[in-house]
């Protein structure tokens, strides 16, 4: 009997554990062999008078089934080593789709029958959101090529095969950099600071390496405690000198795995795939799909923020260098900020901020998290207890509302060494209505990084922690509340980056809110509450020394604009750099630090896209101003939140939703200062 392929059956929720590496090809290729014989048969029927359920449905059945399956494919490749055979195929299956969508986006009769439909008597009484659907696949269309000669077309596949390339090689370099390097530590002195957990990490490196003692490597949260918590000084700049150098021909890596070549060929390829649609550069390419309407109005607004933000910066660069002389350093190296920043929010306001662990276990922490999103959204969050996963970490929360499910959250909370060392949410699965009225609900993973617990207490959340978990939790919310029945239109992946990080951000906003926090924070060993005293000192350590990390998120999005803005006008990557670096004098980083060749924004969806973490956290500090002035937990104010932000979709404006929301016109005034952004 022939060997079922699970990815090829109908489910409610993905059969993770049955999924094998000689499943996928077969599936994917059985999918596209499918949907082939479906545009064709499409395209027939609808060529001369085209219908809604006909043509712009049947087109989405298609894209959804695949899109679900290779999902599926993708969290399994994320999160598990499942060795060669299993990367050699999910590569196979990402180059055979990446045909197929070229394939279909240069069919000119598929083209032609929605241009038909979107021109057609019926669609001038087309709702906003129908509108809406048809706008995005003509713009589709057309930034895939449509309207270009076949020699242009055929370099345009080129520059999107190559560029393909060289962002997986940029991935790969800076895994196989950071996996080279590594120090072992035989004597714990040296690593004096650190807290309890992250010690904890580094000697199950050492036990996975199979050395005794502690073992560091270089990941991001390793390098945020080290920078934020080492007391030995050599020890914070040998580490800093080798993270800031990965993938670069500097410090400890000696050019092996040499991203800035690979770099500077992938900004040229992307400028010349702008120049060939008809844009003056990939920045400007890129804001098709944004809420942004130019390249002036994102730098400006960037440069806007760095101007209201100096007075911060020098505040808190001169008090770091005074409380720095105290301690007879002279000259604040960049391995040195974020320590005494953290020394100092110790002396002046005790270990308030660390303290708040013990008080945000992560079962407590989500039972508030999903009690309060039940209160503010009308809904109910269901821990579903017997379930398929992969792995025995994961949980499956069910969304419903008036008694029915409207979808499915799926938590991964910790970090394992095969997973990226970020948190992150993705999509597996939008929510649609299809031509016979068949409801499909949508699915979210929640990708944690969190440490877990041991056999002295549970896994304990810092406020960063917080932070990552609610703004993971908003993308989710977002993604899972909407009640749009259009697939193109109800998933957060369908929505710009400028317009996606909102929700996440506003997540935050409550974490940030005293009276959330005493409400939310309790002991895991004794229940006790947070005191309104220990709330105001850790909420004073949280906004103390900050502009730092304002800082950095400006110069990060600042130079990734320009890289992309500015690309032929005769400046290397590392010129860009140290233009963009004048303009935050206060923020420099040493030679020797080669930034861009780790930056994997650039290479993972947020190309010339990195302002979005600004620009939608000033939208989400205005929004939250509402909540503020009604009270932080009031129903009604939730309600109205969804309805206005998560109901629609992408239906419509963020910036449309948010004065709906406020009852007010929105000015350009309201772009002010934000705190940057945890999540991913």
């Amino acid at each position: 009997m022939p060997d079922i392929n699970p990815l090829l059956q109908r489910w409610n929720l993905p059969p993770w554990p049955d999924i094998r590496a000689e499943h996928l090809v077969p599936a994917i290729d059985t999918v596209i062999a499918d949907n082939r014989l479906a545009i064709a048969g499409i395209v027939a029927s609808q060529s001369a008078i085209p219908t809604w359920d006909d043509l712009v449905l049947a087109v989405d059945e298609t894209d959804a089934r695949l899109e679900e399956v290779m999902g599926i494919i993708e969290t399994l490749s994320t999160v598990k080593h499942e060795g060669k055979t299993w990367n050699k195929a999910s590569a196979k299956c990402s180059e055979a789709i990446a045909q197929y969508k070229s394939e279909t986006m240069s069919n000119q009769t598929l083209f032609r029958a929605f241009q038909r439909l979107a021109q057609s008597p019926a669609a001038v009484n087309y709702d906003e959101p129908r509108q809406a659907v048809l706008n995005k696949i003509l713009r589709r269309f057309r930034l895939s090529g449509i309207d270009l000669s076949i020699e242009q077309q055929q370099t345009l596949a080129r520059l999107n095969r190559d560029i393909g390339v060289l962002r997986s090689l940029f991935l790969t370099n800076l895994e196989r950099s950071s996996a080279a390097w590594s120090k072992r530590i035989d004597d714990v002195t040296q690593l004096n600071g650190l807290s309890a957990a992250t010690l904890e990490r580094l000697a199950r490196n050492a036990q996975q390496a199979g050395h005794e003692g502690w073992l560091m490597r270089l990941d991001q949260d390793t390098f945020t405690r080290v920078m934020a918590y080492a007391e030995d000084r050599s020890l914070r700049e040998e580490y800093f000198v080798a993270y800031s150098t990965r993938a670069s021909d500097q410090g400890p890596h000696d050019g092996q795995f040499d991203n800035g070549p690979v770099l500077e060929l992938l900004l040229s390829l992307r400028h010349q795939k702008a120049k060939l649609l008809g844009y003056e550069n990939f920045a400007q390419l890129s804001l098709v799909t944004e809420m942004a309407e130019s390249t002036e109005q994102v730098t400006g607004f960037l440069r806007q923020q760095i101007i209201q933000a100096t007075p911060s910066f020098e505040k808190d660069a001169q008090e770091l260098k005074a409380f720095a002389l105290e301690r007879g350093m002279t000259e604040l190296q960049p391995w040195d900020h974020e320590f005494l920043a953290e020394q100092m929010r110790q002396q002046r306001l005790g270990g308030a901020l660390k303290d708040l662990r013990a008080y945000c276990p992560l079962d407590g922490t989500l039972q508030r998290l999903c009690l309060f999103s039940e209160r503010m959204f009308g809904i109910q969050i269901v821990e579903q207890q017997v379930i398929n996963r992969w792995h025995d970490s994961v949980r499956l929360f069910e969304i419903s509302e008036h008694g029915l499910v409207i979808g499915h959250i799926y938590l991964d909370p910790f970090h394992r060494d095969e997973a990226p060392d970020y948190a992150w949410t993705a999509t597996r699965r939008n929510r649609r209505l299809d031509a016979e009225g068949q409801l499909t609900l949508p699915i979210a993973v929640l990708h944690g990084n969190f440490t877990p617990g041991n056999a002295e207490h549970p896994c304990l959340l810092s406020h960063q922690d917080l932070r990552v978990l609610f703004h993971e939790f908003g993308h989710c919310l977002q993604h899972v509340l909407t009640r749009s029945p259009h697939h193109r239109l109800s998933g957060i992946t369908q929505l710009g980056r400028d317009t996606a990080e909102f929700s996440g951000q506003l997540f935050e906003q409550w974490c940030l809110s005293r009276e959330f926090l005493l409400w939310l924070a309790a002991h895991y060993q004794t229940g006790e509450r947070l005191t309104e005293a220990r709330v105001d000192a850790a909420l004073a350590a949280i906004h103390a020394q900050t502009s730092r990390q304002t800082a950095e998120l400006l110069m990060a999005a600042l130079f990734d604009f320009e890289l992309h803005r500015s690309q032929g006008d005769g400046r290397s990557v590392e010129q860009i750099f140290d233009d963009v670096q004048r303009e935050i004098p206060h923020l420099q980083l040493p030679p020797h630090s080669r930034f861009a060749n780790s930056f994997d924004y650039m290479v993972t969806g947020y190309a010339a896209s990195v302002y979005a973490y600004k620009w939608s956290g000033v939208l989400a500090t205005e929004a939250f101003k509402r909540f503020q002035q009604d009270w932080v937990f009031n129903p009604r104010t939730g309600r109205a939140f969804r309805e206005a932000f998560f109901s629609p979709g992408d239906s419509r404006s963020l910036l449309v939703a948010l004065e709906e929301f406020l009852g007010r016109p929105i000015t350009e005034s309201f772009f002010a200062t934000a705190p940057a952004a945890a999540g991913r």
